[in-house]
């Protein structure tokens, strides 16, 4: 428990982070014994529910040596766009908007919003299939500075939980620079990437961005429709000819100059709010469920007139998309 005794020292660790050309100032607060959530929101003036949010708290229950991370208030100025502050502080769009509890991208001049911060600590998602044992042993790390570090009292963890994972973690796996593996061009942020069972790796970011784009291709389709459209930007990252990593691949503009997806040509991409069917619909893409069985395209037949594309062998057909290699 020696990680623990140094993280008591200090009750306020702060830390800045620089984000395109935005400062945020990341309050790490480490849990002492007597702490409330109560007196911890009266003592910062950070509402209670933003704390239990931005820390994905199961109730309103923390434990001494538990870290939390503390929202900075933004109040909006002259200008400010939902977008804008959202890639100020390089946060997806969608986050800024649920600890906000916004419906819409609507903001005004002088509205106290609260932005998430960046954690110091390695943050992982769980998934299906994992448990405290599993993500101890692939981090090497104890179970019990697991527990204590984010609060738990018992093991249950579940698919969707954010975990923090102490500093003296180690990287689960390191990759080839190919593709389903980690990006190798310039630097990276390795303790950011979870391997999926897909066989790629993929960020936060990375998940949101695949679940837009569902949302946007497939909205109105089939469930296995929605999957479908991400698996084909899974087999692309797979691809020696595509970019290796999600947001490369959908973001990706070819030789020709032309965009490989339309709500990103038009811009709607950045907007889009997924719902629960396109966030599942991106987690079995990345678990590897794959109906088209490695399809690298997809096109509506009734709305383009591609030629390349209609005479390609069509491996899958399911609504209004047909999904060809």
């Amino acid at each position: 428990m020696q990680l623990f005794k140094k993280l008591n020292i200090a009750a306020f660790a702060v830390t800045f982070f620089l984000l395109l050309g935005g400062t945020a100032q990341a309050q790490v607060y480490t849990v002492q014994p007597g702490d409330t959530l109560f007196l911890l929101s009266k003592s910062t003036g950070v509402p209670m529910e933003k704390i239990v949010s931005a820390n994905t708290l199961a109730n309103d229950q923390i434990l001494a040596g538990q870290v939390l991370l503390l929202p900075e208030k933004y109040i909006v100025k002259s200008g400010d766009t939902l977008y804008l502050i959202s890639r100020r502080y390089g946060l997806d769009l969608q986050e800024l908007k649920s600890l906000n509890g916004l419906s819409s991208d609507e903001i005004f001049v002088g509205q106290a919003l609260y932005i998430p911060q960046k954690s110091p600590y390695r943050r992982i998602t769980v998934r299906k299939g994992d448990t405290l044992f599993l993500i101890s042993r692939a981090y090497g790390v104890t179970v019990q500075d697991l527990k204590d570090l984010n609060g738990l009292i018992g093991d249950d963890i579940y698919p969707g939980m954010r975990l923090l994972i102490p500093h003296s973690a180690q990287v689960p796996a390191t990759a080839p620079e190919r593709s389903g593996e980690l990006p190798s061009r310039g630097y990276i942020d390795r303790d950011a990437y979870v391997k999926s069972g897909s066989g790629i790796y993929y960020t936060a970011e990375d998940r949101m961005v695949l679940a837009k784009l569902i949302h946007a291709e497939a909205e109105g389709e089939p469930y296995d429709g929605k999957v479908a459209v991400g698996a084909v930007v899974v087999n692309r990252v797979k691809s020696p000819d595509f970019p290796n990593t999600i947001k490369d691949v959908v973001y990706q503009i070819d030789e020709l100059g032309l965009y490989q997806f339309s709500p990103v040509e038009e811009g709607r991409l950045d907007y889009i709010t997924p719902n629960k069917d396109s966030l599942s619909a991106a987690d079995d893409a990345l678990a590897g469920v794959d109906p088209t069985g490695g399809a690298l395209y997809f096109f509506n037949p009734a709305k383009i007139s591609n030629k390349w594309l209609l005479s390609k062998p069509v491996l899958y057909k399911i609504g209004n998309h047909v999904f060809t290699k």
